[in-house]
């Protein structure tokens, strides 16, 4: 019966991100990947893929699978070439049991993100897992472990500041605006720019309820891409694509601006936002965020009433004091995942434990009862009896000590894989059910 869990992956911490992309999974492909490891070598497999992270946590069906052959599959799946497989299997991490299920506790928990405190990671994981429910590879024991790196996760956002306050530029970007505006409902916000920290400020205000988001930039195709990527399909929403040339005539209804071009050349300028001020029908503040570097907004612009602006070192400091608020939470943090880690230890105990004490017995029990067969005939009902009642008493003490050895507390990571290993091994519990197979 084996019994462990394997985990491979590749994330941030080795492998840049044109690498990491080659072995993401599209939704689809992940359906494909735990169709193809349920029918072949695994009972129970999740599979999660974000843009900082590939990894596979599977249960094997039997003892001869390894994290090698389980990489190799990954990388086959992705149809790559030999030389880039080669080169990428050496930058998998391989895990098994406790260290697996630690991990899977801090990658929910925020604490293995690139960027610390990261929420995003859980939702990500709880898709993954609804996934392998649907696939049908996420049995009683993927089931309660991801129901486990669940609570992790909330207990980390209800007992800990993890999550308090801006982690990123563009998450801060967005808190800077909150402040001014308490509903983004009624709002109107213009992204200027479409690459990587347009795309998440422009997220971070979708998550936040905006009213109306704007993209500008210089090429449409690549802001309605920016559109795809952050709205839900299906999922209704005021938006619109904009080119530069356009920011000046869309500025007066504009209530919040977080420009993050690579121009080398100021993007707006005194006389632009002046102008716009002076057609604006409402007295509402407006709200101007510059995270690009150069600067895309004219530093002057902060001498104009009714104007709030930050630059990128303004919110580079409260990022910066936010990071430290967050390290000191993770001896917190570590001791929560301990505390989960031992609650789940018990419950996997009685999910591998239980059914080995059981079929030992089963064992035992068929051994006795082949030897008073023998016997039956031979004995006169009373000493039967007795010998019978003789037999179960012996039976039970030869057990007491396995069973014992089983049930009682870890001393090591896999101590208990090992005890659960051993005594199946010396009582032959798998040979048996695989005679009775062939």
């Amino acid at each position: 019966m084996p019994s462990k869990l394997i985990a491979i992956g590749l994330s941030h911490h080795r492998v840049p991100v044109e690498l990491r992309e080659q072995v993401t999974f599209s939704p689809s492909e992940i359906r494909s990947v735990l169709g193809r490891l349920k029918e072949a070598i695994s009972d129970e497999a999740l599979l999660v893929s974000t843009c900082n992270r590939t990894e596979l946590y599977v249960r094997p069906s039997h003892d001869e699978l390894s994290a090698d052959y389980l990489i190799d599959f990954l990388l086959e799946a992705k149809e790559l070439p030999g030389d880039v497989r080669i080169m990428l299997k050496q930058e998998f991490s391989r895990l098994s049991y406790c260290d697996a299920i630690l991990h899977m506790f801090e990658v929910v928990a925020g604490i293995d993100s690139q960027i610390l405190g990261d929420q995003q990671i859980f939702s990500q994981i709880k898709e993954a897992f609804r996934i392998a429910e649907e696939i049908g590879s996420a049995g009683t024991f993927m089931t309660k472990f991801a129901h486990s790196a669940f609570h992790v996760a909330k207990r980390v956002r209800s007992e800990t500041e993890l999550t308090v306050g801006a982690g990123t530029i563009s998450y801060a970007a967005v808190e800077f605006a909150r402040k001014v505006f308490d509903d983004f409902l009624n709002r109107t916000a213009l992204v200027i720019g479409a690459g990587e920290t347009a795309e998440l400020s422009a997220g971070y205000l979708v998550e936040k309820n905006i009213g109306t988001l704007i993209v500008a930039n210089r090429t449409r195709s690549n802001a309605e891409k920016l559109l795809k990527n952050i709205y839900p399909e299906g999922v209704p929403h005021k938006s619109k694509v904009i080119g530069l040339d356009g920011i000046q005539d869309i500025l007066p209804s504009v209530d919040i601006v977080i420009s993050a071009t690579g121009s080398p050349d100021l993007v707006l300028d005194k006389d632009q936002v002046e102008q716009a001020l002076e057609l604006r029908k409402y007295s509402v503040p407006l709200v101007l965020i510059d995270i690009a570097v150069p600067r895309d907004i004219d530093p002057a612009i902060a001498s104009l009433p009714n104007v709030f602006l930050k630059d990128i070192d303004d919110l580079s400091a409260i990022v910066d004091q936010n990071l430290q608020k967050r390290k000191s939470e993770i001896p917190r943090i570590k001791a929560i995942i301990n505390d989960e880690f031992e609650n789940f230890l018990e419950l996997f105990t009685k999910l591998e434990v239980g059914p080995t004490i059981a079929e030992l017995r089963k064992r035992f029990e068929e051994i006795r009862q082949e030897e008073l067969d023998r016997h039956r005939k031979q004995l006169p009902p009373e000493q039967f009896s007795k010998l019978d009642d003789m037999t179960r008493k012996m039976m039970n003490r030869l057990l007491h000590t396995p069973t014992i050895m089983l049930k009682e507390p870890r001393t090591t990571k896999d101590d208990l894989q090992a005890r659960i290993e051993t005594v199946r091994m010396l009582f032959a519990l798998d040979e048996k059910k695989d005679k009775k197979e062939n």
